[in-house]
């Protein structure tokens, strides 16, 4: 990792996206922290789940076509509109934090719709930017970077939380305006599929449909990335219901307060980014096997945290958790877009992050209504074993017949493994 920081100070587009990245990810936690606090203080962990869930709908909608616009247009055009809008819509969120849960839902929505096109517009900038050898530490530092600003998002929108939430949602969207700053000062890229035809609006989005066709067909045809895409499930039903889970046990069921909360955020940051410093020293032989073994501590330890008798050990058992996540965040990226051709890979990562929202959005839907009737230990203990179950078949169906090709062809040839 310190070769890879060193080689990054040199690259000075590539440092301005990681310091952008690091801006809109502290703000998304400090965000997500001050709504659980706010809800919560004025409802239940279910009225909580249907607040997100309202709150991102219209970004599950968006998702699938924002890869394709991340490989067809000006990534650096598209991410400064999409980062101005997201920032617009979360100063409105502080301006408007006391007009009612139906308002904050609505501007959390638009919030998240500008929200999705990040992660492909990145992805695809970053691989612009930097030479093909330094894209795994890359991947790796990206997952260390949103653990660190976990940290300090997570952290401190508990303390600004605990004296009113609307300081904390004030305070990211100054974060996503220093974020807008550094990806302004970033060079422009190229579109990955250069071999767009015609010109004009109607050209674009025709384009644009057909790209998202073909990236669903590629997925369709490698084995080894298409795996990665539906394992997402395992995570999508922790993940679209972590912030209501984690909130609800550590508020409602262990009697903690947002400073608690907070720290339950800072635990979770600190041991993602000790698992992807890890991670991003593995050799490419051990990632598909590591990765496996990561959904099955992740699922042991979430089982655990709703198992504990007391809130000291429900945390000691959400680090192993997210020691667990941090190995899969740090790997997911690398092996995943190492398994597509080049101009495939906006579309792949919004293909593969549609499909974690679509079961995301689906669990927390079923959660929120679920709670209404069952016991969140009953509700999480669950969620964990399907974490430790997929890890597992994905080990036998694919992981464990994919890893000697994986570990020896280079980034090209993986596309054909099987």
């Amino acid at each position: 990792m310190k070769e890879f920081a060193l080689s990054l100070l040199k690259h000075r587009d590539a440092r301005r996206l990681w310091s952008a990245s690091a801006c809109i990810s502290a703000a998304v936690w400090m965000l997500q922290t001050a709504v659980a606090v706010h809800v919560l203080d004025r409802g239940s962990p279910s009225t909580l789940a249907m607040v997100i869930l309202a709150g991102s709908v219209p970004m599950l909608l968006i998702m699938p076509i924002a890869g394709t616009v991340a490989d067809r247009f000006d990534v650096r055009r598209v991410a400064l509109i999409a980062m101005t809008a997201q920032t617009l819509c979360v100063a409105a969120m502080a301006a408007a934090v006391h007009a009612g849960l139906v308002v904050l839902a609505g501007l959390y929505a638009l919030h998240g719709t500008a929200l999705a096109f990040w992660a492909p517009l990145r992805q695809q900038w970053l691989y612009a930017v930097l030479p093909r050898e330094l894209r795994p530490r890359a991947n790796a530092a990206l997952g260390s970077l949103n653990g660190l600003m976990t940290v300090i998002g997570a952290a401190g929108g508990g303390v600004l939380s605990a004296y009113a939430p609307v300081w904390a949602i004030g305070t990211a969207s100054l974060l996503l305006g220093l974020g807008l700053a550094q990806l302004i000062r970033v060079a422009p890229a190229a579109p990955a599929n250069s071999q767009q035809k015609g010109s004009g609006t109607h050209a674009a989005i025709t384009g644009t449909f057909r790209d998202l066709r073909d990236g669903l067909a590629v997925a369709r045809g490698l084995p080894l990335a298409r795996s990665v895409i539906w394992i997402g499930i395992a995570w999508g039903f922790i993940g679209g219901s972590y912030p209501v889970l984690l909130a609800g046990r550590v508020i409602s069921d262990l009697h903690g307060d947002s400073v608690a909360l907070g720290l339950a955020y800072t635990l979770d940051g600190l041991s993602v980014i000790v698992a992807t410093v890890l991670a991003g020293r593995l050799s490419p032989t051990k990632h598909l096997r590591v990765w496996a073994i990561g959904y099955g501590v992740q699922g042991v330890g979430w089982a655990g945290f709703f198992l504990a008798p007391s809130l000291p050990a429900a945390l000691a058992c959400l680090v192993l958790m997210r020691i667990g996540s941090g190995y899969i965040i740090a790997l997911d990226t690398t092996i995943l877009l190492d398994s597509v051709p080049a101009h495939f890979r906006g579309r792949m990562t919004s293909v593969h992050t549609t499909t974690y929202t679509l079961m995301a959005r689906l669990s927390l839907g079923a959660i929120g209504w679920l709670l209404t009737s069952v016991s969140l230990t009953a509700v999480g203990t669950a969620t964990g074993a399907l974490s430790l179950v997929c890890g597992g078949v994905w080990w036998w169906r694919v992981g464990r017949k994919s890893q000697h090709l994986y570990g020896k062809r280079s980034s090209s040839d993986r596309e054909a493994i099987t």
